[in-house]
């Protein structure tokens, strides 16, 4: 809204990551989602039967809160950007400089393993999981990968993959690119250029930025670091752990404007964050 007052034409891109795979079962979900550990979260079905996927139901989450506070956003899904292609000059690009990449990921954050492997994740044709398997090779002609789904390890589980080595078409929406320069392909294919993010995923960023400065000569788009949210206890807030503080739990409680002076306020250094503040910061807002 500020850019579109100063004339520039401008939207927020709320973007789902429903092509990753779920690591964990978030506190207070059921645990028949076990056996889906490992799968794309579209993929999966919606343990509460009120979405088409456990994918669009955490993403509604989002939408809805978004809604409430009246934002104006253009939703997309990754499920959607890479079924249609949106991103398969840019995957091809990166998986043809594959080696260089490789080389700066373990300069810029230290891991080693995408020197040895592809920077992409295909989802097993076989045990239809996505974090099981390890691309190997790319036939850039064809604009397909080689892969094999073996045993990983996410989290504090290990997922059992079914041994299965096959191909993968990499335009047709059956894999995604790995965090480490998934960032920058999107950036590339929808323009981007503003994307805060937090400081747990520095390193990626970073990496992000070179690739599409170097590979995808794409200017990387201007960033803002903010720190963490913590709850009362000094742990992070996260939705596997279900301490998360929605909006949509906010507003039972306080106003819009208690929320926006929450995330605007300052954005540098670690707060712990509470039900307990709201009243302090309705108050601070009706001061000012």
């Amino acid at each position: 809204m500020a850019l579109e007052n100063f004339g520039y034409k401008s939207k927020l891109i709320a973007y789902s990551d429903d092509s990753d795979g779920l690591r964990k079962i978030p506190e207070g979900f059921p645990s028949s989602l076990n056996e889906h550990l490992g799968k794309r979260v579209s993929d999966i079905p919606d343990p509460f039967d009120c979405h088409d996927s456990y994918g669009m139901h955490m993403s509604s989450l989002l939408l809805e809160g978004l809604d409430e506070l009246k934002i104006e956003y253009d939703f997309r899904r990754a499920k959607e950007t890479y079924e249609k292609g949106l991103l398969k000059d840019q995957i091809h690009t990166i998986l043809i400089n594959s080696k260089k990449i490789g080389e700066k990921i373990e300069e810029l954050s230290g891991q080693e393993k995408y020197k040895n492997i592809l920077p992409y994740f295909a989802v097993c044709e076989n045990c239809n999981k996505i974090y099981t398997t390890e691309s190997i090779d790319y036939n850039s002609d064809e604009k397909k990968i080689k892969y094999r789904c073996n045993d990983a390890t996410i989290g504090s589980n290990i997922v059992k993959g079914c041994g299965h080595e096959g191909e993968s078409d990499i335009t047709k929406g059956h894999g995604k690119l790995a965090w480490k320069v998934e960032f920058a392909a999107r950036w590339q294919a929808f323009d981007v250029r503003f994307e805060a993010y937090g400081k747990d995923i520095m390193d990626s960023v970073k990496v992000n930025d070179w690739v599409a400065d170097e590979i995808l000569k794409y200017p990387h788009p201007h960033h803002v670091r903010y720190e963490m949210f913590l709850d009362k206890g000094g742990k992070k807030i996260s939705k596997s752990l279900g301490n998360v503080i929605t909006s949509q739990k906010w507003l039972k409680y306080g106003t819009t404007k208690s929320i926006l002076l929450l995330l605007y306020k300052r954005i540098t250094g670690a707060r712990e964050l509470g039900f307990e503040d709201i009243p302090s910061l309705m108050n601070e807002y009706n001061d000012m």
